[in-house]
């Protein structure tokens, strides 16, 4: 992890300025072989001055930044250089640097040479890669809020609590026969509880955070002419889909996005449900079923003017055991006697597409499925690797938890399950990890960062 790397820090395509990035032992000399400037070269002051190639021969201007080790963002000597953001000239000087004796940058490599070198911790380095993927302002400052190390303190702090009580257990079994403070039965268990709550805290966090980063999938069913593709608009708030009396209209599904409140949705109008015998209708229909099954949530609409019908008990039947609103539109055409008791179970919210009567009750109904609206005070989202890992920690604090309540449980070995439990928080934010693991999670960056 040494060796000198280098890779172009900015996306392919033509821009204003593209930025060449070297890290590692000797760039600041490499650099000099290409860039001519007539000061010398400080740390932390822009250069201006010229790339040569091998020849002299001129390939652009630009400005030189050397950012001396172990003031730099990968904790090593780094070089930036920004040029012309030509992909020509971002090529010829990248060729420069390879030939110079740099290698070319795996996915992830600068920052994890920042994580390698103390520069950041795990989480926080997984924070970077989010917050440039982020795809909504609460995802952005979710992530920054992570990179800062919010998410680190909370774990760190039940560590902490974890190593702490190993450290008494331990104590009273090196020095049982002397006088030194230990803690009761109850003092154990009470602590062991308060950090269950905190993992507990963090852990109804995941749902939102699944969906911060990688969006919810909502799919609008029900059987034809209820509203479904009106519904669709109306949340999208333009005409996409096409609306008429006629039934069997949205012969295949259509897919829109949108942003409730930080939370980016993947929104699909299903073709409505039945027994169909146009062959191109039944085609839409098997569709639709397979995006039921990859939703996240179903929206399943009601024409609330009719009441139910035979055709919505068999529909229902097919999304009941799935995280289901209940829709109930048209609204705005009177309302007919319901057997709401039928959804019981499940959220039932009154609309009118036509209208937007009911529209915000909707939003505010999706966004409690996410978990946004309960969770929203905590600030922080884990992801799916810090869930996996909060999961097997709580599970071996719940073991030892119940063993200690009935003295079946050796002082050995439960200091050996809290030391389990604290090494699996560890591994959030670095404490403990495995080359499978970094790999795993980098490979993930864009190369370059």
């Amino acid at each position: 992890m040494k060796d000198p790397i280098v890779a172009v820090a900015t996306p392919f395509g033509e821009s204003a300025i593209g930025v060449v990035r070297l890290s590692g032992k000797g760039v600041l000399n490499i650099a000099r072989r290409f860039f001519r400037t007539r000061s010398q070269i400080k740390p932390r002051f822009a250069h201006f001055g010229t790339l040569v190639d091998e020849k002299e021969e001129i390939v652009d201007e630009g400005i030189l930044i050397y950012y001396k080790a172990p003031r730099s963002y990968t904790g090593e000597d780094m070089i930036e250089l920004s040029l012309h953001g030509n992909p020509l000239i971002l090529k010829k000087a990248l060729d420069l640097f390879l030939k110079a004796g740099c290698r070319l940058a795996e996915p992830g490599e600068f920052t994890k040479r920042a994580f390698l070198n103390g520069k950041l911790d795990l989480a926080q380095a997984e924070a970077v890669a989010e917050l440039i993927t982020a795809k909504t302002e609460l995802a952005r400052k979710a992530s920054i809020r992570q990179l800062k190390g919010e998410l680190s303190k909370y774990v760190n702090s039940l560590r902490e609590s974890l190593l702490e009580l190993s450290a008494y257990i331990e104590a009273d079994i090196e020095f049982s026969e002397e006088d030194i403070p230990t803690l009761t039965k109850e003092q154990v268990l009470s602590m062991v509880e308060r950090i269950l709550e905190g993992i507990d805290q963090l852990l109804k966090t995941a749902k939102t955070g699944k969906f911060l980063r990688e969006g919810m999938r909502l799919a609008i069913v029900g059987r034809p002419n209820v509203g479904k593709s009106s519904l669709f608009n109306a949340l999208l708030r333009e005409e996409r889909a096409i609306v008429t009396d006629i039934e069997g209209t949205t012969r295949d599904y259509i897919e829109g996005t949108l942003n409730i409140k930080g939370i980016p949705v993947v929104l699909v109008d299903t073709a409505g449900i039945r027994d169909a015998k146009d062959p191109v209708e039944k085609i839409g229909v098997e569709r639709s079923v397979k995006k039921i099954e990859e939703a996240d949530v179903v929206l399943f609409v009601l024409d609330g003017s009719v009441g139910v019908k035979e055709e919505d008990l068999k529909i229902y039947e097919k999304v009941k055991d799935r995280d289901t609103i209940v829709v109930i539109n048209k609204i705005d055409l009177g309302e007919a006697p319901l057997p709401l008791e039928i959804f019981e179970g499940h959220s039932i919210i009154k609309v009118s597409a036509l209208t937007g009567h009911g529209l915000k009750d909707l939003e505010e109904e999706i966004l409690r499925k996410a978990g946004l609206v309960v969770q929203e005070g905590l600030n922080v989202y884990v992801s799916v690797r810090h869930e996996e890992l909060l999961r097997k920690s709580k599970e071996v604090l719940e073991r030892f938890r119940d063993k200690y309540e009935k003295e079946d449980i050796s002082p050995e070995i439960a200091m050996l399950d809290i030391r389990e439990a604290a090494d699996y928080l560890g591994e959030i934010v670095g404490h403990i990890t495995t080359e499978d693991v970094l790999g795993s999670i980098f490979s993930r960056f864009c190369i370059g960062k």
